[in-house]
């Protein structure tokens, strides 16, 4: 019963692992919407997902009790809504306008993966100077200048109501995002960055809408579901621990079974390189011990120094070091492969006496790892390679078992998370390996040159590949650090 229970969790688990948050775990997520009526409004809105939101809890909780409580939320709330209001500049027909607060803003934090919460702020502006001239036409231009590093949806609205009109705009009057609580699925991968909004109107020469009629219908968005933070958060005994920790071992080789993680890279240095049952272990160890300091890592930022690091700025300089790691390994394994064949076109084996077939043992062992062996700094390499890059739902189970106060039990399923990992990777460069030597062993019996020559290029082309994947992975990170 326990054995189908976690199948089931697992298959369900898939697309959940990947981001807990619609968007991701890091995004925040920002919409402007211009409202037309009786008078002009602007209203502001923030969605923060969990460990964006993690870390502001963090400065709201003045009293670091770890609850929020009304006080603290409403101070906290108009600060933003006042930084934020500066940030949006307005122009009002060529003429510059402040804003004020037209409402008091409202501070939601809706439960996120694993009880985790997320974060999500309204606030509602008014122009300082009201527009003069009912039912006159004018042009407002709204731009929002906030940046603050993080990645997210951005977008920007205009709409009309109760006898207001808008005449033109450059921006939609429908959210795409139902004002950040439903991205769409095709979205996700290339969210909007649209920061600006012009708007040609008329205002309502009637009374003001109700309040019920400018809210419109704008829906909550459903807590999000991560099965093992869910597990993490929720009530224990010994049948939901082991549990928990199955699901973790589950999770993670599931994770590296995804896009990316180094599998490709494995898979090719080992071609490459050779590797034996001792190699493969090596990197499934190197690989789970890498991901587990990568995620402690991560929440140590997040807790401690989000202010003066954002924690997907410290994964992509994670990223850049896997990337410059997996070019210095194509590199050295190329220039072993080079040497390796020019010592065999300038000492055919079988004509070697025994003297000069000694000095040629003895010369191939300084300079290179035994044939269908990995070095331990090529095993650890690959295992950095493949692991330093914490996922998002390592990182979420950790905050949650802080929130709760079960750190020990968090930490048992990251290590077991990272474990899952390891039997992925190790075991690939275990077949991988297997596969080779008996590869190698055929070569004697190929008849044909020509094959026997394709045969010898398999190592050489395993090289490039990690050549080219590490320039890859290192322009990738660089990008997003820029």
């Amino acid at each position: 019963m326990i054995a189908a229970t976690v199948v089931g969790l697992l298959v369900a688990a898939v697309p959940s692992t990947v981001s807990a948050h619609p968007l991701g775990n890091y995004t925040v997520n920002r919409a402007v919407v211009i409202e037309v009526g009786a008078a002009i409004e602007v209203r502001y809105i923030v969605d923060m997902a969990e460990i964006p939101a993690f870390e502001t809890i963090q400065v709201i909780d003045a009293e670091g009790d770890g609850v929020v409580d009304e006080a603290e939320g409403a101070r906290f709330a108009r600060e933003r809504c006042a930084t934020s209001g500066v940030a949006l500049a307005v122009t009002l027909d060529g003429r510059r306008v402040q804003l004020r607060d037209a409402r008091e803003p409202k501070l939601d934090l809706p439960a996120g993966a694993g009880g985790l919460p997320t974060l999500r702020l309204e606030c509602r502006f008014a122009l300082e100077s009201p527009v003069a001239g009912a039912g006159a036409q004018h042009q407002l231009m709204v731009r929002d200048s906030s940046d603050d590093g993080r990645i997210g949806w951005r977008e920007v609205t205009a709409r009309a109501f109760g006898g207001g009109a808008i005449l033109a705009a450059d921006v939609p009057s429908q959210s795409e995002s139902r004002f950040l609580t439903a991205y769409p699925e095709d979205r996700i991968e290339g969210p909007p960055d649209v920061r600006t909004g012009t708007v040609r109107f008329r205002l309502s020469r009637y009374a003001a809408p109700t309040p019920a009629e400018i809210a419109g219908s704008i829906d909550t968005r459903p807590p999000a579901s991560d099965p093992l933070a869910a597990l993490v958060g929720g009530g224990l005994s010994p049948a939901i621990v082991g549990l928990a920790v199955l699901l973790s071992l589950g999770l993670g080789a599931l994770h590296a079974l995804s896009p990316g993680h180094g599998k490709t890279l494995v898979a090719a240095y080992v071609l490459g390189a050779g590797g034996t049952a001792r190699s493969a272990v090596q990197i499934g160890i190197w690989v789970a011990v890498s991901h587990t300091a990568g995620v402690f890592v991560l929440g140590m930022v997040t807790l401690l120094a989000s202010q003066l690091f954002l924690p997907e700025r410290v994964i992509a300089w994670l990223s850049l070091g896997s990337g410059i790691v997996v070019t210095g390994l194509g590199v050295v394994l190329l220039a072993r492969l080079l040497m390796r064949n020019s010592r065999h076109s300038h000492h055919p084996g079988h004509s070697h006496d025994q003297h000069h077939a000694d000095h040629h043992h003895a010369d191939h062992q300084h300079s290179a790892p035994a044939q269908g062996a990995l070095s331990w700094r090529s095993a650890l390499a690959l295992g950095f390679a493949g692991g330093a890059v914490p996922s998002a739902s390592a990182l979420i189970v950790l905050l949650v078992a802080i929130s709760t106060d079960r750190l020990l039990f968090g930490v048992v399923l990251i290590g077991t998370f990272g474990i899952g990992m390891a039997a992925v990777l190790g075991g690939l460069a275990l077949v991988v390996g297997r596969l080779r030597r008996f590869a190698s062993g055929s070569n004697d019996r190929l008849g044909s040159p020509l094959a026997r020559r394709a045969a010898s290029l398999v190592p050489v082309l395993a090289g490039l590949a990690v050549l080219a994947t590490g320039i890859a992975f290192s322009i990738a990170a660089a990008g997003r650090l820029s």
